[in-house]
């Protein structure tokens, strides 16, 4: 009886150990795709509706990142008229290992409040840039299993600026802490989260620590995470700084409430049907000068690459490399600074490739 009581416990710590593994919250098939809208918050925290921006993120592949296995995510943000239709520009990048999810840090949400403090001319020979740039790193942001309100820091750094006559000693920490599990109702549906608590803190002492210093400035990110899904919601509170004491003027860092969205589906329900196979249609004219139409249809969303060759199987353009929802599209080839004679254009949408000739007569 007792084996059988320690065999169940066991098992018991098993399953509760599994159910806490980082990779346990992330998708587990590329190609899983996120929608969010995102809301200005003004100092009041309160939301502006009418300055909301779109963002898609996709879960494109796992690759090598800057030393780890990374789940590259390609990111872009824009207004719902033409947010589909936008290349993917950034990537974030995220990896797991047992209960610690890790996050790349990069400079790319913050470089213009940084680039606003390098500018404004009250720091002397200190480029906030260039500090926060030699920050970037990975970090276990998301630490699954730590206990509740129990802060871990990821990041401590000092530095020396000058402001004036004054040569002011600054920390800059960047913490974070598991908050209690919290379940939140979306437009997409009601989701258990790991709630996390991150703060970038920046602290200020008279003389160089170990001396006790003084905290100018403290960010609150809230973020929720749900099993399969990942980040479902990220909120972004209105920061208030003072930085009196060092001589910079009072201001408000406005803040961002970040949640899915069903916006985005709404916006293309009246579109033509979603096509059900791939093709590459000839393109017309044909033959053509200067220029011509190519038309191409893809059934799922994916990476598409539309390149145009010249007869020797040189590479002469790339039309299209990103990645595309399902749908048809149509673009404009222009040749006028290419000669007469034939040329090959090929797409690429997946495991679907198929190529078409075309000729150029002048």
């Amino acid at each position: 009886m007792k084996k059988v009581i320690t065999l169940i416990c066991l098992i018991s710590f098993l399953g509760v150990t599994n159910a806490q593994q980082a990779s346990d919250y992330f998708p587990s098939q590329t190609g899983f795709e996120w929608k969010f809208k995102q809301t200005p918050l003004d100092s009041g925290n309160i939301p502006n509706p009418s300055l909301a921006v779109f963002r898609m993120d996709i879960f494109e592949s796992v690759a090598n990142y800057e030393g780890k296995l990374a789940n590259i995510v390609p990111t872009k943000t824009g207004p719902l008229q033409t947010i589909l239709f936008q290349p993917y520009l950034d990537s974030l990048f995220y990896y797991t290992e047992g209960t610690n999810g890790f996050e790349y840090f990069s400079i790319r949400n913050i470089e213009p409040f940084l680039f606003a403090l390098d500018t404004s001319g009250l720091v002397a020979n200190f480029s906030f840039v260039d500090f926060f740039t030699s920050l970037q790193d990975w970090y276990s942001t998301y630490r699954f299993t730590s206990n509740v309100n129990t802060e871990y820091t990821l990041l401590q750094e000092d530095t020396t600026i000058t402001i004036g006559t004054i040569n002011a000693y600054l920390r800059f920490k960047y913490v974070a802490k598991r908050l209690q599990d919290q379940t939140i109702q979306t437009v997409l549906g009601s989701y258990n989260c790991k709630k996390f608590l991150l703060q970038w803190k920046i602290l200020y002492y008279l003389l160089p620590p170990p001396f006790p210093g003084i905290e100018l400035f403290s960010t609150n990110d809230s973020i929720w995470i749900a099993p399969g899904n990942w980040i479902v919601q990220d909120i972004i509170p209105a920061n208030n700084v003072d930085l009196t004491i060092l001589g910079i003027p009072a201001f408000t860092v406005p803040g961002l409430e970040t949640k899915l969205t069903d916006e985005i589906v709404v916006s293309i329900a009246n579109e033509e049907p979603i096509p059900n196979t791939f093709s590459l249609e000839q393109n017309y004219p044909n033959p053509f000068n200067p220029s011509t139409n190519i038309g191409f249809q893809i059934a799922d969303r994916g990476f598409v690459s539309l390149k145009v060759f010249d007869i020797l199987g040189n590479e002469i353009a790339t039309l299209v490399n990103e990645y595309k929802p399902a749908g048809k599209y149509e673009l404009e080839f222009k040749a006028a600074n290419l000669p007469s004679g034939v040329y090959f254009y090929r797409l690429q949408a997946g495991s679907f490739i198929e190529t078409k000739k075309m000729l150029v007569l002048k």
